[in-house]
């Protein structure tokens, strides 16, 4: 029988479990797999009559459409648990002590837009979801629980070293707790999985982040189980390196009521700051560019796609300039944009505008993903053969892409 680790402030012999009665961590299960719901069709009339939409593709729009996508696992994910030595310290950047905010990661040297920050390997992945936690938040522990008793005496240090946003001050700390306060997601494709790391939590989060990670798409030999952390704007010395936790696509009261109960604080970063006319004009550009983002996949279900290529640019262009004015032109979110064009100008065999917008895909690819990474590879050869990116894209697709 395997002795499960204890934390450091559990009692000697007693096993910190979760009671289905802990309202903290239900609650935040809760708000982490809530379906999504309709779309709200004042959205989508708003969208199609700013934009000048054609009637066609107004009218899919306002029918709305449910967002939520439950995943499965499949027996890829693994159960694992090893140290990491990188303790927070690169070569370009450190932790320091950020007063009120705790510690953080802050620049020492210059760091160029795109540059690779970081390899972080998981100590732990586990397969299945948070739905599945919810469903059984107790055995979920367990489980967890028992992969932390599979790492080395560093290993399970690192672990139960990282912050618990769900348990109250003088409590102890649980395994479920500090999972839903550091997890990333880890499946590809159609799985679903959960990994925590131990150096990619101490990032602190930003609505307006200058760093990115991605899951294993990387294009580094050796580092296909690894969250990469890339630059997304030149960083100079002693800035401090933040990502985003959430979707980025909300209003700043939206973004608030994610972050406060899943992770204990009330974001202050810059664009949170905002007051007045600032802070009425950066709501509406995220807003706008939620309504945009799920204008594109919708696109597909009309019929009349190759006559919709015009309002494909439109709206293309329009969420590329707003992406550029709220956040700072991120890379990744640009990409995932001009990805989606790509597939929308080649399903209406438009030759032309899929070679155009792989061009720019491939530009921010390379900041947010890296050159040799096997999305910017499939997006180049889009360029080169845009009649067959469909094949490109989804033909041989590899397993540990990330879902932007």
């Amino acid at each position: 029988m395997i002795a499960l680790p204890m934390p450091p402030m559990a009692s000697a012999g007693v096993h910190v479990l979760i009671s289905h009665t802990h309202s903290g961590l239900q609650r935040s299960l809760r708000q982490l797999c809530r379906d999504s719901g309709v779309v709200p069709r004042q959205g989508w009339k708003h969208t199609a009559t700013v934009l000048g939409l054609s009637a066609s593709l107004s009218s899919l729009l306002l029918r709305g459409r449910r967002g939520a996508d439950t995943r499965s696992c499949n027996s890829r994910c693994v159960r694992r648990c090893q140290p990491t030595t990188l303790d927070g310290q690169g070569d370009k950047f450190e932790v320091r002590d950020l007063g009120d905010k705790g510690k953080g990661m802050v620049a020492t040297q210059h760091i160029e837009r795109g540059e690779l920050l970081m390899l972080d390997e998981p100590l732990a992945t586990w397969p299945g979801s948070l739905d599945d936690a919810l469903d059984d938040v107790d055995a979920w522990n367990l489980q967890i629980l028992d992969s932390v008793a599979r790492c080395s005496p560093k290993g399970q240090a690192q672990f139960w070293a990282l912050h618990d946003a769900h348990t109250e001050e003088g409590e102890p700390k649980t395994a479920l707790g500090i999972i839903l306060s550091n997890y990333h997601a880890t499946g590809g494709g159609q799985e679903a999985c959960v990994g925590v790391f131990p150096n990619a939590p101490r990032f602190n989060h930003s609505c307006v982040p200058n760093v990115v990670h991605t899951w294993r798409d990387h294009g580094l030999p050796g580092a296909e189980d690894s969250l990469a952390v890339r630059a997304l704007m030149d960083i100079e010395p002693g800035e401090e390196l933040c990502i985003s936790y959430l979707n980025l696509y909300m209003p700043r009261a939206e973004r608030q009521e994610e972050l406060t109960p899943r992770y204990g604080f009330q974001c202050g970063c810059p664009a949170c700051s905002l007051t007045g006319d600032a802070f009425a004009a950066s709501d509406k550009r995220r807003t706008e560019l939620r309504e945009l983002d799920r204008v594109l996949p919708m696109m597909s279900d009309l019929d009349e796609l190759s006559e919709m290529m015009g309002d494909l640019k439109v709206v293309v262009s329009k969420a590329a300039v707003l992406i550029d004015q709220e956040l700072r032109g991120h890379a990744q979110m640009k990409c995932r944009l001009y990805k989606d064009a790509v597939q929308l100008a080649g399903l209406a065999e438009d030759e032309s505008l899929t070679s155009e917008m792989a061009r720019l895909a491939v530009e921010s690819s390379k900041v947010a993903h890296g050159p040799e990474s096997e999305r910017t590879l499939q997006l180049q050869r889009c360029v080169e053969n845009p009649k067959d990116c469909w094949k490109i894209l989804f033909g041989g697709q590899s397993e540990g892409g990330d879902d932007l």
